[in-house]
């Protein structure tokens, strides 16, 4: 009787200590509250965003790639000691990740092709989150909830996405139904003097589209990166709106350096006084970052003025759900960061 009830238990604890979640190449088996993560790959820093809005997964993050895009690291006023955690390079080998016993890798579903198949060969647990799109978010937070043993969490964090969703929606019908003109916008990052478009199916694309713009660029690059894109072009396109972005400096730079460039003096937008610059704190609001639901709330606000609330109490919200930030530290940490076109 000892024997078949330890095996009973044993089997007990084994099914209490992986759990089955939907990742981004679909279902699979990983370990439910690891207390081994490494973050790593291209892109971390949505990952680690991702990752470090659930409370109990903060303790276990050993080793974080580096997720300074050039205006600061984050992540460290949520969990001070951050930097002090050891640093993978994010082109590190599927041994480099090994070597630190994790019990569970999170990357990007981009980084499956380069080390999918060395850390399987290792025995390693591994979970890709895409983090692409609104719909991307919606699953892979829940799959991280699931990891995590924070489900309700998780609920809860959709269920702030959706209601940002279902607020610019409103407002955009509303502006629709009272007649309003349909802008044209477009979006760049701003490098030095030269100006790039996403792609069609990135985040940039999807959120003028969802705050009821129509992004000119759109089909104008079929790659998979930012493309270049000359003033020619620019003058030819003529939108309503320009937003311009910069990961590596103050947003609010880069409208000044357009209105001073002689190669867009025609330009609409400049001179009708409607070019900004996305609002960011340590990193831009434009991203597939877990902030994106903030960056759709200041599209709705900049196509269709007087229909969207004031950005600084909704990042206040977001920081309180997300990240455990109260009015102090937002007021201490966040806001002397907040610049672009935000106010």
């Amino acid at each position: 009787m000892k024997i078949r009830w330890f095996a009973v238990v044993a089997a007990l604890v084994a099914a209490f200590s992986f759990v089955t979640a939907q990742g981004t190449g679909g279902t699979a088996s990983f370990p439910k509250n690891p207390s081994r993560v490494v973050l790593g790959g291209r892109a971390v820093t949505m990952v680690a965003d991702a990752v470090y809005a659930f409370p109990s997964a903060r303790a276990s993050v050993v080793s974080v790639a580096g997720t300074d895009q050039g205006l600061g690291s984050f992540l460290n006023a949520v969990d001070p000691g951050f930097l002090d955690k050891p640093s993978l390079d994010r082109s590190a080998s599927a041994e480099s990740y090994a070597a630190l016993q994790p019990d569970l890798v999170i990357l990007k579903e981009t980084m499956r092709s380069s080390l999918g198949s060395g850390l399987d060969a290792l025995g390693v647990p591994t979970l890709y989150l895409n983090l692409e799109t609104p719909d991307d978010y919606y699953a892979d937070i829940q799959t991280l909830g699931s990891v995590f043993g924070e489900e309700e969490r998780a609920a809860g964090l959709v269920a702030y996405y959706k209601d940002v969703v279902a607020r610019v929606s409103s407002a955009v019908a509303g502006a629709k139904k009272a007649g309003v003109k349909v802008p044209r916008v477009l979006v760049m990052q701003a490098k030095g003097s030269a100006y790039e478009v996403p792609p069609d199916t990135w985040m940039q694309t999807v959120l003028v589209e969802m705050a009821g713009g129509a992004p000119v660029w759109k089909g104008a690059n079929p790659g998979s990166g930012w493309a270049a894109v000359s003033p020619e072009q620019v003058l030819a396109w003529n939108p309503d709106i320009v937003i311009l972005i910069s990961y590596k400096q103050n947003a609010g730079t880069l409208v000044p350096a357009m209105k001073g460039d002689a190669r867009f003096s025609a330009l609409s937008a400049l001179k009708a006084g409607k070019v900004y610059g996305f609002p960011q704190d340590f990193y831009s609001w434009d991203q597939p970052d877990t902030r994106w639901g903030l960056g759709l709330l200041w599209l709705s606000k900049v196509l269709y003025p007087g229909r969207s609330p004031g950005l600084e109490p909704e990042a206040r919200r977001f920081y309180r759900l997300f990240y455990d930030l109260d009015d102090d530290s937002f007021n201490a940490v966040i806001l002397p960061r907040m610049a672009g076109d935000w106010r």
